[in-house]
């Protein structure tokens, strides 16, 4: 697979493009006995093709991504997933990371988290060290959002170490922490840090119930219980995943044990 001048690879559907001409000529020639001249004139579009794929390719990117911001503007994720499986040129010819982090947004876009997951997985393993911040961050958010917390909590560290504070980074990573249990300690000290920038009503309250997890995880049913308390005026269903692993830990902790 060659390489094109951002040293990406280049779309693996053109490097097939030679051998496939190959294959045809021979069995065009050889097996369906045409002569030369006509087997050379129908692999002409071939040949076009190899040639021109990475000019359509970049065409085609960039027109996808012209489209792309009014399409997040307008928030229907039908026409995103149809504008992408119309850029023909990106996704057949474009290097696999370019296509693979589009693909990703708009499984992302289209409330698909585990396909994303697995095309912003792709577009890493190609961009290398190289990956944009934009990649690392959409990587980190569909594994927080599929419940891989472990991959979560190691990339959105490493954000954060890199890049300082980052919106919805420091709140992800306390939420993954307290849900895998790997760390509610540093989790309550990102989300105190967060409560102290003064968060708009619904970000706080999503703050308190992460924060009464933490507590009833660590053996502290009755600061669990006042931060639901104090939550509780403003939450009004909004948050039931949460109040669920809320119900969750402070069951595990006064079960009796056999």
């Amino acid at each position: 697979m060659g390489e094109d001048q951002s040293g990406l690879k280049l779309g693996s559907t053109r490097e097939l493009l030679l051998p496939f001409g190959v294959a045809a000529a021979f069995v065009l020639h050889y097996v369906a006995h045409l002569p030369g001249w006509m087997v050379g004139a129908m692999l002409v579009p071939l040949l076009l093709l190899f040639v021109y794929a990475p000019s359509w390719a970049t065409r085609s990117t960039r027109a996808f991504d012209r489209d792309l911001v009014a399409l997040l503007a307008q928030r229907h994720p039908a026409r995103l997933a149809a504008r992408y499986a119309s850029a023909l040129g990106m996704r057949l010819f474009a290097p696999p990371a370019v296509s693979a982090e589009r693909r990703a947004l708009v499984a992302a876009e289209s409330g698909q988290p585990r396909a994303a997951y697995h095309a912003y997985r792709t577009a890493l393993d190609d961009y290398g060290s190289a990956a944009p911040l934009r990649v690392l961050l959409g990587y980190a958010h569909a594994a927080f959002q599929t419940g891989a917390d472990e991959e979560a909590i190691r990339v959105y560290r490493q954000l954060c170490d890199g890049q300082g504070t980052l919106p919805g980074v420091e709140i992800n990573l306390a939420h993954a922490l307290v849900r895998s249990g790997e760390g509610p300690r540093d989790a309550l000290a990102l989300l105190e840090r967060a409560l102290a920038a003064q968060p708009a009503p619904a970000t706080r309250v999503r703050l308190q119930l992460i924060a009464a997890i933490a507590h009833a995880k660590l053996g502290e049913p009755t600061t669990a219980r006042e931060l639901l308390r104090q939550a509780e005026p403003l939450e009004a269903g909004a948050f039931q995943e949460l109040r669920e692993q809320l119900d969750a830990a402070l069951e595990a902790r006064t079960a009796p044990r056999i």
